[in-house]
Order: structure tokens, then sequence, then C-alpha cells
């Protein structure tokens, strides 16, 4: 019983660091996506 709640736990501290770590890029002006090439969104000029 306890060693499904640590799982739990460690995917859960995973999934808030990870989504942490892309709103910090985000709101630096960084794209945020795993592989940024020419094609990504943040890369696009609006007029």
């Amino acid at each position: 019983m306890s060693f499904e709640i640590i799982v739990t736990s460690i995917i859960v501290m995973s999934a808030v660091y990870i989504f942490y770590k892309n709103i910090k890029k985000k709101s630096a002006g960084k794209c945020d996506c795993g592989s940024c090439s020419s094609h990504c969104s943040s890369y696009k000029k609006t007029p």
C-alpha cells in the first residue's frame, strides 16, 4: 500500500516540476517545446 503512494508521489512531483519548468521558460520568452526548430510557433513573427 505505501509503495503505491510513494510511486504516485514521485510521478506527481515530476509532473509538477516539468510543468513549472515549462511555465518559467514560456514566461521568459523562450520556447517551451521539447525540440525547437524553425517551425516552432515561438519563432513565427506576428504582424
